[in-house]
């Protein structure tokens, strides 16, 4: 018997407008087909189900939906599908070495079957197609920070790469940082929450993950501790016989959402880089050298974005975008460094000099 799981599903476009020059080559159109079942489920959705149309809640993203949404038969064929494969021993993901245990391989497994539903696979290729921008930027500090390929998969576990993502639980931006984690990584204050910022936030949670690791020197335990707090994994290492993350998760010393943590992004991994072998095709990066070149301009005055876009004939959303962190769409009391498109500082500065005048 065919049936849908039942669920919520709440989908978002893209972050940036098509309009603005600044952004086009980063959103090409693509020919993949459009999410026909989703959109047949979604109207079974009730409406006072789904967040308010203006918060991103990651509570009741696509990814999340992907666990909870789905054909069964479609589901029973891609195990069918992994079986034949004789459930590939996956041995190393993105730069971390897999230990092969049969707890460790099983759920990774699940995972991908998951994610190779029909609704997994067009949700996940939405996701990574709209998070090109920042996927660019993550890439290369991976690659500056000599830190595993695989991390670039993390925001969209996180937060499918959305910079204004929020949890019920009070996670903010592309990489979720609580409130209670950011320091000193971030800043928060009545004028700004740097977690909103996605490039500030990508150069925080890699740090933070880097001292996970330099503590526990081993990448799946570092990975689950930036879900879990690095707290709660001392604590659960300390009780337990073996010092592995996968031991950990086998006997359920981690919280639930941590034990799916680490094999979801796998999982993801797995059929993002290995997208023939599995029947998937995602999306690859493009060679685009334009996703993080800005100009700054210092303010030292509260400047609303709204009238200095307007004085530079620049888009108001292609500027608040770029300042997502500013919780008033105006610029603090106090010097602060204000991003923009590249090739606008000069128009900025005159217009600049006579607002603040």
């Amino acid at each position: 018997m065919r049936r849908i799981f039942p669920g919520r599903l709440f989908l978002l476009g893209t972050v940036f407008l098509a309009e603005a020059a600044f952004f086009s080559p980063l959103f090409a159109e693509t020919d993949f087909p459009q999410q026909k079942e989703s959109d047949i489920l979604l109207e079974k959705v009730e409406l006072e189900e789904l967040p308010p149309a203006e918060e991103y809640y990651v509570d009741d993203s696509p990814l999340n939906q992907i666990l909870k949404l789905f054909d069964e038969e479609d589901y029973e064929r891609q195990k069918a599908f992994l079986e034949q494969k004789q459930k590939k021993i996956i041995k190393e993901a993105g730069g971390i070495k897999l230990a092969g245990g049969k707890f460790e391989q099983e759920i990774i497994h699940e995972y991908i079957a998951r994610y190779m539903t029909r609704f997994g696979k067009e949700s996940l290729y939405k996701i990574l197609d709209d998070g090109e921008y920042y996927r660019l930027y993550v890439r290369q500090e991976l690659k500056k920070r000599n830190l595993p390929a695989v991390l670039e998969y993390l925001p969209l576990v996180e937060s499918e790469y959305k910079p204004a993502a929020k949890s019920r639980s009070g996670a903010r931006g592309l990489w979720q940082f609580m409130e209670n984690s950011i320091s000193p990584f971030l800043k928060k204050n009545e004028w700004l929450d740097e977690r909103l910022d996605p490039w500030k936030a990508t150069d925080a949670a890699l740090s933070k993950l880097k001292d996970n690791y330099g503590m526990f020197g081993d990448w799946a335990l570092a990975i689950g501790a930036y879900n879990c707090g690095a707290g709660a994994m001392r604590r659960a290492l300390k009780k337990s016989p073996a010092k592995t993350f996968w031991y950990l998760a086998e006997h359920k010393m981690l919280p639930e959402e941590t034990i799916n943590y680490v094999p979801k992004l796998i999982a993801i991994n797995e059929i993002a880089e290995n997208g023939e072998e599995y029947r998937v095709s995602l999306p690859k990066l493009s060679q685009s050298r334009h996703y993080a070149d800005f100009d700054y301009v210092t303010t030292r005055s509260r400047i609303s974005l709204k009238r200095l876009a307007s004085e530079i004939r620049l888009s108001y959303d292609i500027l608040k975008e770029l300042n997502l962190e500013l919780i008033h769409g105006e610029t603090p009391p106090y010097e602060y460094k204000l991003r923009l498109p590249m090739g606008m500082k000069l128009a900025a500065e005159e217009a600049l000099s006579e607002i603040e005048d």
